[in-house]
């Protein structure tokens, strides 16, 4: 359960994961809403964000389910990796508008990189004997096939960098259950083209460190909760932040034990 109760009143940006944290699939997590509520309502209210790895969906489609979910937020709450890879394609890169991205995804990645003025390439439209491109980004993809596969793969042998906007391995759902996620497309191209891609994604710190700068706030003012020791929790530990695991998605008791001190959790809920 995610007791509000053991969360700090004195911390000021509350940083949340969303699957395994506040929802697996369309199933809340129990005490999830409630303990947004209790963060709301306080006298001082601090600053909620939501962090996800989750690149599939456009950052309205996560507010709208969070809002369905009873965890009403704002668009403006939410970074996603594929909003965090759009920022840092254009900010960090220099992407000209021109710039082709050949997106392997769910809509969220090409929604961000139309946002940013970037031009878009499905993988689905693409000829794997004609395509070129400037950035190959990935990211979950449900109809992930051979055909997207190739395409990718020449992209990049023809000079695409390839960006990750994760590498999580797997997706939890209802019912304690997790599907392939992201990462699995990922090592599928990486493995095709022996190229490693650039990661944004937690652990990376981007999109933390874009929450931070939102907030005006410092590393220590802040909370990350996420239940993955590889992703949130050495996101956090990486920047300063404290963190707290919770055990409502993919990571075990069992595991925590066995962690090495950079994945290892402030606090367990």
């Amino acid at each position: 359960m995610l007791h509000w109760r053991v969360l700090e009143s004195t911390t000021r940006v509350y940083v949340f994961d969303l699957d395994g944290v506040l929802y697996r699939g369309e199933e809340v997590v129990e005490e999830a809403a409630e303990a947004l509520a209790a963060l709301r309502a306080r006298p001082s209210a601090p600053l909620v964000f939501f962090l996800t790895n989750n690149s599939s969906q456009p950052r309205r489609v996560y507010q709208e389910k969070l809002t369905r979910l009873g965890m009403p937020c704002t668009e403006d709450e939410i970074v996603t990796s594929a909003s965090a890879t759009a920022a840092y394609i254009v900010e960090t890169l220099h992407a000209k508008p021109e710039s082709v991205v050949l997106a392997v995804g769910g809509p969220g990645i090409a929604d961000e990189m139309s946002r940013v003025g970037l031009t878009v390439l499905r993988s689905a439209d693409a000829d794997p004997e004609t395509v070129r491109a400037d950035f190959v980004v990935a990211g979950m993809d449900r109809q992930f096939n051979y055909h997207t596969l190739h395409v990718a793969q020449q992209a990049i042998l023809r000079g695409a960098a390839f960006i990750a906007t994760n590498r999580d391995g797997q997706y939890p759902i209802e019912n304690g259950k997790v599907t392939p996620g992201g990462g699995a497309m990922v090592a599928a191209i990486a493995a095709c083209t022996d190229t490693e891609p650039i990661v944004i994604g937690k652990p990376e710190p981007l999109g933390l460190q874009t929450i931070l700068h939102r907030a005006n706030a410092r590393p220590e003012q802040a909370v990350m909760i996420g239940d993955r020791l590889d992703t949130d929790i050495l996101c956090g530990n990486r920047l300063g932040v404290p963190t707290i695991l919770v055990l409502t998605g993919v990571t075990s008791e069992s595991k925590i034990a066995d962690a090495p001190p950079e994945m290892k959790p402030g606090k367990v809920i």
